[in-house]
């Protein structure tokens, strides 16, 4: 199966963040780190996926916006949009 894109939004010091990146790389999922901490300009676009408010992670699968999901959620979005690649 192919992988999809996967950009995850999100700050090294936030526990939610680090567990979805965790969750990822156990998995080894690849996926774009984009740390808001060292691009503070991305605070707007984060703020806009989640109707004004900041919300982390925010972690985009293809065209599927997750926000702050559960380990869950995550594979499942993450299996769902393999199989759609495959």
């Amino acid at each position: 199966m192919k992988q999809p894109n996967i950009a995850v939004y999100g700050s090294r010091q936030c526990p939610d963040t680090t567990r979805a990146l965790k969750w990822l790389d156990s998995e080894q999922v690849s996926y774009e780190f984009k740390d808001l901490d060292e691009s503070p300009e991305l605070d707007d676009y984060v703020a806009d996926l989640n109707e004004g408010k900041r919300v982390i992670p925010a972690i985009q699968i293809d065209n599927e916006i997750l926000i702050n999901p559960t380990d869950q959620e995550l594979a499942s979005a993450v299996k769902q949009a393999a199989a759609e690649r495959s």
